[in-house]
């Protein structure tokens, strides 16, 4: 009987040490984190679905403005837009990869949404959105390039 008792507690010892776990730990990046933060981003181009460019023209205010700026994602969770030519900091908020880092969830001022994840890697980010061609409603792919510094 006493052996059981023993074992009972040890049982519920590490029960508890188990369940102690920290809670609160933050996830390790994956392999598309550490790609999205290793450079800034600038938008090079905007596609339809089959690959063919769309004339910058076509393209409402807001998107025309995104390629004069450097996109950059960092560690923690937080973006920034900044000037070429004038690094300062033009707008700010927060990122998420999501769904499984299919979906990359800005929080921008002015560029907030949930874009499709096309392809991330160290040369390219293609990002699918629904934006006004024309003044029509489009899916439509933003294709980004790394800026190296």
């Amino acid at each position: 009987m006493k052996h059981l008792f023993r074992l009972s507690g040890f049982l519920l010892f590490v029960l508890i040490a188990a369940s102690c776990k920290d809670k609160n730990e933050t996830p390790k990046p994956t392999e598309k984190d550490k790609i999205l933060v290793s450079y800034p981003w600038r938008m090079s181009a905007v596609t339809d679905l089959s690959g063919k460019s769309i004339a910058f023209e076509k393209l409402n205010l807001l998107t025309q403005g995104i390629p004069s700026m450097n996109i950059e994602f960092v560690a923690g969770n937080k973006v920034y837009a900044r000037g070429i030519a004038d690094p300062q900091v033009i707008n700010g908020g927060t990122w998420y990869l999501i769904e499984d880092s299919k979906v990359l969830d800005i929080d921008i001022v002015s560029f907030k949404g949930k874009f499709g994840v096309e392809e991330l890697s160290n040369s390219k980010m293609r990002l699918k959105s629904t934006m006004p061609v024309s003044g029509v409603d489009q899916e439509t792919i933003m294709v980004f390039e790394p800026v190296v510094k």
